[in-house]
């Protein structure tokens, strides 16, 4: 019983110590309770949100604390000490902060301090500090040497990533350090001249959504881009108001976002080159603000790679290159000089809501003397060809698609003149083709097109194609190929379909090939069989019936390559003598259902020359005016001589 009280009595005594030595200050017991365990294999290293860094000091032995502070209202990294400008947020400030965000442990070890030398934390070492909005330290560490080890990470193609020591700071223990993988490759390579890779060597930091107006001034000449909405298309306002190559504008913005200075220098260390004609100034505004920022380039050094500039709001001088470098791809001679650069080399402007504004077409070709060709429709109806007293004929609809796709979309070989007040020179006062487009709403639109021949340098004549649009001093060049495409006759705009026969009214067709007997098919639909008779001869035991019902298939709608005039001479001519003449019949059905009269369809074809190399043959439909092309495929499925077991 005496023992228990012995006991009793020391652990109270003991209990008493430690509680006053916990008032007076002297113990903090709940660090002295934290487990002391290391991080284990596998886990991150921090377990805090790193993306919530805002604050992040950088230290190392002989350089000053480089201090960085995220603006959240602009988006920005920017340094508050030993510099105070803006920091290089994307390709350092926040690849540091991934790196810390990424670094998992792959080994632990405990090491004297003597020994930390070894590993890389001495005066080469690297201190991080990072902070939160709210002032506190979510993360303290040292960065050491890099490891020979990588870390296998297995997949379709196995990866290994580098590993460097680190060592927590915000631990008790300043002996236990940790092999971390380093996904960015070489951490410490970041670091290297002093930490100047952490200021930003681009002399714009570009928000396209928030960006306005850029003003390129070089000489006399002022370029403005600018547009009205951050969703509003980009638009030329100076020397001339004009639309924008959207692939251009977005080419020239991205390259001036990327621009990048090879070195930056302090201004006092660097004599400018005074003021004069030779400079060039690249003004940025947003929306939502007064401010502009305005990039200042002074005219390089004869036979020089670069030249310096300087930036309205930032205490730096840029030295930028005049070529590509291996590090810097983008340069300050890819900026656009002159409008040409930026402007819509289309010359038909047509959005959504104009395509389903528009009634009609007019195409003349008013030097021929042909009669003109209209394409109208009522609202939200089809679009018809009109002919004589009125007729109304369905167009092939892909021609109208291609030719407002052509007008859209083909970029004009040259800007003749942006201030044309005599139309003569480009042919234009007689032009050889007209289309005006006519809206429900809208204003019309005349587009015209010129032609000048003048004798070459060779003295062998040369033509020149040019065209403009009614009302405007604007002329563009344009290729002999896109005036040659516009379809400028009623049948380049008929439909090209030869015919369409319902396949189950077909009751029999025939083929006669030139020097031949007609091959002449009869088909009974109820009662699915057919027979056949090649001249006089019965051949129905010889006749594949489903490579026939294939035929009927694939021949009951017949669309032709393109179609030709009335009047083609090269059609007549070579039709006069036909090697191949097909007929469909079809039986007809009266208005309760009975059977009626049977009509047949012909066809006629012929090669556009006898030989070899013939490439495409005429044909002539019983059903329809005009000629059409054909190619050699058609024609061979035409012949239908697969359609039996053998020859």
């Amino acid at each position: 019983m005496k023992i228990f009280v012995t006991i009793f009595l020391v652990l109270s005594t003991a209990a008493l110590a430690v509680l006053s030595l916990i008032q007076c200050g002297r113990i903090d017991l709940a660090k002295e309770l934290q487990s002391q365990t290391t991080i284990q294999q596998g886990q991150k290293l921090f377990q805090a949100d790193l993306t919530t860094t805002s604050d992040l000091r950088l230290n190392k032995q002989g350089t000053p604390e480089h201090h960085f502070i995220y603006n959240k209202k602009t988006g920005l990294w920017n340094g508050i000490t030993p510099w105070r400008d803006r920091a290089d947020g994307p390709k350092a400030v926040e690849l540091a902060i991934k790196f810390a965000l990424n670094a998992e442990v792959v080994e632990s070890l405990s090491v004297a301090k003597k020994e930390l030398p070894k590993y890389g934390f001495d005066q080469d070492a690297i201190s991080f500090e990072c902070r939160n909005s709210l002032g506190d330290i979510i993360a303290e560490f040292e960065v050491g040497k890099a490891s020979a080890w990588h870390k296998k990470i297995e997949g379709k193609e196995d990866i290994y990533v580098p590993t460097v020591y680190l060592r927590r700071t915000d631990e008790e223990n300043d002996k236990h350090i940790y092999l971390c993988t380093d996904f960015t490759g070489n951490i410490r390579k970041l670091f290297n001249t002093e930490f100047k890779n952490f200021r930003d060597h681009r002399p714009f930091a570009l928000n396209i959504n928030k960006l306005r107006q850029v003003r390129l001034v070089r000489s006399k000449t002022e370029i403005v881009l600018e547009r009205r909405a951050p969703d509003a298309s980009w638009l030329l306002t100076k020397p001339l108001e004009l639309k924008t190559d959207p692939e251009a504008v977005i080419s020239y913005l991205v390259n001036l976002s990327k621009l990048e200075a090879i070195a930056l220098h302090s201004t006092a260390q660097v004599a400018l080159p005074e003021a004069s004609e030779e400079l060039q100034k690249i003004s940025i505004s947003n929306f939502g603000s007064d401010e502009e920022t305005t990039l200042t380039v002074y005219p390089p050094a004869e036979n020089a790679g670069s030249t310096y500039a300087t930036v309205s709001n930032r205490d730096v001088v840029f030295e930028l290159p005049l070529i590509a470098t291996p590090k810097v791809s983008n340069h300050i001679t890819q900026l656009p000089d002159s409008i040409n650069s930026l402007r819509s080399r289309t010359m038909l402007h047509l959005n959504e809501t104009d395509r389903a504004d528009l009634r009609g077409i007019i195409v003349r070709s008013p030097t021929s003397g042909s009669a003109p060709v209209l394409i109208s429709r009522i609202p939200k109806g089809r679009y018809k060809l009109l002919g004589h007293n009125n007729s109304k004929e369905d167009i092939d609809e892909s021609v109208l698609a291609n030719l407002l796709k052509q007008l859209i979309t083909t970029p004009v070989k040259d800007f003749a003149s942006d201030a044309a007040a005599d139309f003569s020179p480009f042919g234009l006062d007689q032009p050889t083709v007209v289309i005006d487009f006519v809206f429900f709403y809208g204003p019309p639109i005349q587009l015209r097109f010129g032609k000048v021949t003048q004798n070459g340098p060779d003295g062998i004549p040369q033509d020149q194609y040019f065209a403009n649009l009614r009302d405007s001093p604007i002329v563009w060049e344009v290729t002999g190929e896109l005036i040659s495409d516009i379809p400028t006759r009623s049948w380049d705009w008929q439909p090209k379909e030869i015919w369409t026969l319902p396949v189950i009214d077909i009751v029999g067709f025939t083929a006669q090939t030139e020097g031949q007997p007609e091959l002449a098919i009869t088909y009974d639909y109820l009662d699915d069989s057919f027979t056949a008779t090649f001249g006089d001869q019965d051949v129905t035991q010889k006749l594949n019936p489903q490579r026939a019902k294939f035929f009927l298939n694939e021949n009951h709608h017949l669309v032709a390559q393109q179609r030709l005039s009335p009047h083609n001479a090269q059609a007549q001519q070579a039709l006069e003598n036909p090697i191949l003449t097909i007929s469909i019949t079809v039986q007809e059905f009266d208005n309760e259902g009975l059977p009626a009269d049977k009509t047949t369809n012909t066809l006629e074809i012929a090669p556009a020359t006898r030989s070899e190399n013939n490439a495409f043959f005429y044909a002539k439909a019983s059903n329809s005016s005009g000629y059409f092309i054909l190619n050699k495929d058609t024609v061979a499925q035409l012949a239908a001589r697969d359609i039996f077991e053998e020859d």
